[in-house]
């Protein structure tokens, strides 16, 4: 299987780094339910068909007006889930679309070389892996750190620009719900890479960890990193619930070999290098 090769190529080295000692492996992501997909994917197209017919049906006036822009922000989170599922599942964990092959290389390594659960945090500043090298390495300059959050950013707004904002205008000709879709997609890209950091390197963001829902999505991201299948949306759950892969526990073998959250997350290892250098160097 791809997936395999692209593990073996960037991160099978990782995971025995000691004297032999085997470390456990995550599980790789499997078949989806495809009929569930279909069917999810249908319901929140559904769903986001009425919110804009809603909206074409308002008279335009002022409250009108601030009504389009509160229903665009709001209803980036259930297009952004479904969206956010499939890239996940096809793109960053199994190489579907080959041009971006890139991609599928480096979330492998941070999730076998970089971030497996047995050194599931670190501390210092976020080093991002470049996309550009066949093995993909963190960058060290705070420039080319800057340069690769922005690039994500980026990447995750395109998504927003090409598949919901230019759509969402044809079908309503309304401003104030495109501008609250452009805001509810600024917000949520900006979101995917803070909360990701503070998940990694705790203490980095205080106010996103003293957040009433971050406890919720560390445990939730946790159980992404024992099993690739599971838990492929990052903020809002929908895509997971609606598709099959919401996964709310742990089994009791799971947590024999990789160990709980709160033990994953009780030692910072290293400041972003590789798992087994930090642990070498520990």
């Amino acid at each position: 299987m791809s997936e395999v090769c692209g593990m073996t190529e960037v991160g099978e080295r990782d995971l025995v780094p000691m004297g032999g000692e085997s470390r456990p492996k995550a599980r790789l992501v499997g078949p989806v339910d495809t009929q569930r997909v279909v069917l999810g994917t249908a319901a929140v197209v559904a769903a986001v068909a009425g919110v804009m017919m809603v909206v074409r049906a308002l008279d335009g006036g002022g409250s009108s007006a601030l009504l389009a822009l509160v229903l665009g922000v709001a209803v980036i989170p259930v297009i952004a889930a479904p969206i956010e599922w499939y890239v996940h599942r096809f793109v960053y964990h199994e190489p579907v679309v080959r041009p971006l092959g890139a991609i599928f290389r480096v979330h492998t390594a941070h999730h076998f070389a970089f971030f497996p659960t047995w050194r599931y945090v670190t501390t210092g500043p976020a080093r991002r892996l470049s996309i550009r090298w066949r093995t993909p390495d963190v960058h060290a300059s705070a420039v080319r750190n800057a340069g690769v959050r922005l690039a994500h950013f980026a990447w995750y707004l395109s998504f927003g620009v090409v598949v919901v904002w230019v759509p969402a205008w044809l079908a309503t000709r309304s401003v104030p719900f495109v501008v609250g879709l452009a805001i509810g997609s600024v917000v949520v890209s900006n979101l995917f890479i803070v909360v990701h950091d503070t998940i990694h390197r705790p203490g980095s963001h205080r106010l996103v960890e003293a957040q009433p829902w971050f406890a919720f999505l560390d445990r939730h991201h946790y159980i992404h990193h024992v099993d690739l299948g599971a838990n492929l949306n990052f903020l809002l759950p929908l895509g997971d619930l609606l598709f099959g892969t919401l996964r709310t526990s742990l089994t009791e073998a799971e947590l024999a070999d990789h160990g709980d959250l709160e033990s994953a997350k009780a030692v910072l290892v290293g400041s972003g290098e590789r798992a087994t250098q930090a642990l070498g160097r520990a």
